[in-house]
């Protein structure tokens, strides 16, 4: 549900935006790298967004974000009890998600407890829960990053790891295995099919 919204610029702030798209004026709230990637008012945009529906009392929020992986950072915070969309939308813009990323993978909450509304317990909280969770995503992005910028192929790295997974090796030896190949000056040039043969001839 609303992956992105594409429309004409009317108004931003560093906290907000107004997009038309299809005779509709969204409104949406925004991190600060989302802020940052903006084009000048009036002209299009794209941005990726997160709906959020919020009980007692009733709202609607739309979220948008620099990337989808940011996006995916945000999903993961707020997953944790006790944490909101505001307090991750002040997190994301505070601290770039790749360093919260690299701070709790580390197990260092403590830049984290810089952020207005997060003390040293939700802090804790966050880099205990989401240790697991975001390492995970931050073999997802690296992966992502080197399939549109060495391959120019989305999904060849993601298509090698579910091969490989479906001949019975987990995830975590798959992304092992794939990055053996992935800096290999002929990685580019190579099929889903020549990566998995080249993968299964090194493992035997």
């Amino acid at each position: 549900m609303l992956e992105y919204i594409k429309g004409k610029l009317i108004n931003k702030k560093p906290t907000s935006i107004i997009v038309e798209s299809g005779g509709i004026g969204f409104n949406i709230s925004i991190t600060l790298p989302a802020f940052e990637h903006l084009p000048a008012v009036n002209d299009e945009v794209k941005i990726i967004t997160q709906f959020h529906v919020k009980e007692n009392p009733f709202s609607v929020v739309i979220y948008g974000f620099s990337d989808e992986e940011e996006r995916e950072v945000f999903r993961q915070i707020i997953s944790v009890s006790g944490i909101g969309p505001k307090t991750a939308m002040s997190i994301l813009s505070a601290i770039d998600y790749r360093q919260i990323i690299e701070l709790i993978s580390k197990g260092d909450y403590i830049p984290l407890t810089t952020v207005s509304g997060v003390g040293r317990k939700t802090a804790e909280r966050l880099a205990l829960e989401l240790k697991d969770k975001l390492g995970r995503s931050e073999a997802d992005i690296t992966y992502s990053k080197l399939d549109k910028g060495m391959t120019g192929e989305p999904g060849k790295i993601s298509g090698v790891i579910s091969a490989l997974m479906s001949l019975g090796y987990n995830r975590i030896e798959a992304d092992k295995m794939v990055k053996k190949v992935a800096t290999s000056s002929s990685f580019s040039q190579m099929t889903v099919e020549e990566l998995i043969k080249e993968i299964l001839r090194g493992e035997g």
